[in-house]
């Protein structure tokens, strides 16, 4: 007899039917919203302190400079202050340079300018240029040493800050004697850069990018110039370069870019047709388009008396690395356009 065996449903053993498990109703869960929230507010909040930090690493690697105006005590400009009472220069440094390299140009140049004036140099910011900023320290140092003439130096991008403070100093009665243009564009078309075109969107993104922008930065700029070296060697070498905390922020950097490739814009045409433009250039900077820059500042200032002198073999605004040559040429402008005066009456001849 072959052994079977019998369900019995509690139908038949007279109870209450049962459910199968399949058929049991599910109960859907409510979501635990509190948690859900508490765990997107902790999760962007250690973005945006990640986000935060980043920036900040970056400003920690860069010397802390800030809108100054630093007129170096030696003789030399205690002498020319002397000789040449309410006059100053005020040398404005180039995009990338830094405030300490800044020095450096000025230290070449100084020679040459305390032919006019005592000399100047001014730093930037490395949380982004700010003209108005820019404005105020220079104004508050005429004040402070009672200036009435100034005479600028632009070492590249600054030739177009000088353009536009110049206009502003003019306005609260200031003279401007003479601007000198340093290898200096006269808008974006001038430089050379391939890259040039992206400045706008490097402008608007690599700021907030932090350490982390320097790092690819220095990667690009170190194999975009490699100089014979093998990729590794020259992407090392940009790193370093990216790192030393005597460099600017990536924040001033590109700021300086937005503020170039929107030049001349921002130059209101205060500039007094009185005021001397001297042009400085190497014919074959590598950087600068010489002739067309030339054909720029010749455009935007056609009644303003201006002197161009070549300064070949050079490379661009390197007055630290070739300041006899520069010497030399800055004071053939200053003899051009702003001529000293006769002090004594000249020897007539007999005859």
């Amino acid at each position: 007899m072959t052994a079977r065996t019998v369900f019995t449903s509690k139908k038949q053993q007279g109870g209450t039917p049962q459910t199968p498990p399949a058929a049991a109703k599910h109960t859907r869960q409510i979501p635990d919203f509190p948690r859900r929230m508490f765990l997107l507010t902790m999760g962007s909040a250690a973005v945006t302190t990640g986000f935060q930090a980043n920036i900040v690493a970056d400003g920690m690697l860069t010397e802390r400079t800030q809108y100054r105006v630093t007129t170096p005590d030696n003789d030399e400009n205690r002498a020319a202050a002397s000789r040449f009472p309410g006059k100053t220069w005020y040398l404005l440094g180039g995009f990338l340079v830094s405030y300490r390299d800044t020095e450096r140009k000025l230290a070449a140049l100084q020679a040459a300018m305390n032919q006019r004036a005592p000399a100047s140099y001014i730093g930037y910011s490395n949380e982004a240029i700010d003209i108005a900023a820019l404005f105020i320290e220079i104004q508050r140092d005429v004040f402070r040493r009672k200036i009435d003439t100034v005479y600028f130096y632009g070492d590249s991008f600054g030739g177009m800050v000088a353009m536009v403070l110049g206009s502003l100093l003019t306005q609260i009665g200031l003279t401007v004697k003479l601007i000198i243009m340093g290898s200096s564009p006269s808008n974006v078309a001038d430089t050379l850069d391939p890259g040039k075109e992206y400045i706008s969107l490097a402008g608007q993104v690599v700021p907030y990018l932090g350490i982390v922008g320097r790092l690819g930065a220095g990667i690009w700029a170190g194999i975009a110039n490699p100089n014979g070296q093998g990729m590794y060697r020259a992407a090392r070498r940009g790193i370093a370069r990216s790192f030393d905390p005597n460099n600017n922020s990536l924040i001033l950097s590109t700021s300086q870019a937005t503020f170039l490739q929107a030049f001349p814009r921002q130059y209101d045409g205060g500039i007094p047709t009185s005021t001397g433009i001297g042009l400085l250039y190497d014919p074959k900077d590598f950087i600068v388009d010489a002739a067309s820059a030339r054909r720029g500042w010749e455009a935007l200032l056609p009644r303003n008396p201006l002197f161009a002198y070549d300064i070949p073999n050079t490379g661009h605004a390197s007055p630290e690395i070739h300041p006899d040559v520069y010497r030399t040429a800055l004071s053939i402008m200053l003899d051009k356009l702003d001529p000293p005066p006769i002090t004594s009456k000249p020897l007539q001849p007999i005859f």
